[in-house]
């Protein structure tokens, strides 16, 4: 059965609740409920997605539900995935980097890219058996792709010159919601789920490019995707659980206890068996999360200290310099100029 990490399927869930389905009858559908989507290494049944979306739109009476989740979709949506493809340097690369680590984040489609003279085409292979079923979810994947496609090139003047779906038309009444996203090339009952547009889109340089950053997050990436295979370790499950802290507040050991499922009491003592240090792991997260952030300079000195749990900005350049041997501000200008 292909899966779905936690942070893919809380995304469709929260998003769908914020178009207006009940948030109760959306946890009673995942696994574990509401909860179990904290866990940054979860894994849940893809089929999950399936149902979450059938559900909503059941419920809200909104037939076009799966565009409209898909249109919300933004590079951050994808965690370390989608940071990479926002810092690519043309639409290849971030298709590339989304195909290379796209079972990070979900396995129930699997995308490819064709050039073939004047038209580029981005086509979705499911993983799930069933046309129908998987209208909205195909739905929500393409909307993604597009208005993430607009987002990258900073241009929404770049039409899709067609979008083609197997599942059958669902009537007239939800036309004027797929020409919004996809323009008027909309046709159904097709041979396959394909998007084409202008070959010279996937060349064109974007403006948000930062080498650096990709190969600094591809190699984390890399060492993901190990893990998925082979099995997360206690140290990585912990390091997650703490970049995933990082995004919305200071990290803590009954944060992380309570993220895994754990007592703060039972998992100091799997640490300790383990021969492992919360504080130093706490210090590799920061340590791994100072250099994407300093990097990519979209964030304040007094901005990164705060996301990294620093009580002030001193703390942190403090910090720094030990981790690297120079400011964070010389670091960022080194990493310009390399």
């Amino acid at each position: 059965m292909p899966t779905v990490s936690s942070a893919y399927l809380s995304n469709y869930v929260e998003t769908c609740i914020a178009l207006g389905a009940p948030a109760q009858r959306l946890y009673d559908l995942v696994p574990g409920g509401r909860a179990a989507m904290d866990v940054p290494d979860g894994r849940f049944p893809g089929d999950v997605v399936v149902r979450v979306l059938d559900v909503a739109a059941e419920l809200t009476g909104n037939d076009t539900l799966g565009l409209r989740v898909g249109m919300q979709f933004r590079p951050a949506t994808f965690m370390d995935v989608g940071y990479a493809l926002s810092s690519a340097g043309t639409i290849r690369q971030a298709l590339e980097i989304n195909m290379r680590f796209q079972p990070l984040t979900q396995e129930v489609v699997c995308t490819g890219l064709e050039v073939r003279g004047a038209h580029a085409y981005i086509r979705c292979a499911p993983a799930l058996a069933g046309v129908e079923g998987l209208r909205r979810v195909m739905e929500a994947v393409f909307a993604g792709y597009a208005v993430i496609g607009h987002w990258l090139l900073r241009d929404h003047s770049s039409p899709i010159e067609a979008m083609h779906f197997r599942h059958r038309d669902p009537g007239p009444q939800t036309h004027e919601m797929y020409e919004t996203v996809f323009g008027k090339g909309v046709k159904f009952g097709q041979k396959e789920d394909v998007m084409v547009f202008r070959a010279e889109l996937v060349s064109r340089p974007l403006p948000g490019e930062n080498q650096a950053l990709v190969t600094l997050l591809t190699q984390r990436l890399e060492e993901r995707m190990i893990s998925l295979r082979d099995g997360v370790s206690l140290a990585d499950k912990v390091r997650n659980c703490l970049h995933g802290q990082m995004r919305r507040g200071r990290p803590s050991m009954a944060g992380t206890a309570r993220l895994l499922g754990y007592s703060e009491r039972t998992l100091r003592r799997h640490l300790a068996e383990a021969g492992i240090g919360f504080s130093d792991l706490l210090q590799d997260a920061r340590k791994e999360a100072a250099d994407i952030y300093v990097r990519e300079g979209k964030l304040s000195l007094t901005e990164i200290a705060g996301a990294l749990g620093y009580g002030d900005q001193s703390a942190f350049v403090r910090a720094f310099r030990g981790w690297y041997g120079i400011s964070p501000g010389v670091y960022r200008k080194q990493a310009k100029e390399g």
